[in-house]
């Protein structure tokens, strides 16, 4: 995106795309974990992907308990699946993991603003199923990296 700042976590998440473990991206409100996967699926031309909300309220109740055949059909032809604001989803540590362990070959990336709320709900359900990075503000390197 032009004049988005380029942000130094995106390498470490790249290099992690391929593999089978979930991506967990922490971080405040209002620091870019949105627009930085928008990003990410635009660089790795991730076209097979599924957006879904925890802020919409159906797709809370649909994915706190969801069977993996019903995961199935609700990820259809999808690669890379982003679950935003998963912290707002109860149980989404085992809908994860349901992902993870049934569900061959789909990439699960899930965002979270509070971190302590989300890393309780993952963090026993995804033990050895995940790679946790925290977005901070941009640093001064970002920074200087941009201007």
């Amino acid at each position: 995106m032009p004049g988005m700042v380029n942000r130094l976590l995106i390498n470490r998440i790249k290099e992690r795309l391929n593999d089978n473990k979930a991506i967990i991206l922490l971080g405040p409100r209002q620091v870019g974990k949105t627009t930085f996967l928008h990003s990410l699926i635009g660089e790795e031309n991730l076209s097979k992907t599924l957006w879904l909300s925890g802020d919409e309220p159906d797709m809370r109740n649909i994915l706190s308990s969801i069977s993996s055949t019903q995961l199935k059909q609700l990820i259809g032809p999808a690669h890379t699946v982003i679950i935003d604001e998963a912290q707002r989803i109860p149980n989404i540590g085992v809908t994860i993991k349901l992902i993870t362990d049934q569900l061959k070959g789909i990439k699960v990336i899930a965002t979270g603003s509070s971190a302590l709320e989300l890393a309780n709900s993952i963090n026993e359900p995804l033990t050895g199923r995940k790679w946790e990075f925290t977005m901070y503000p941009l640093s001064t390197e970002e920074l200087s990296l941009h201007y």
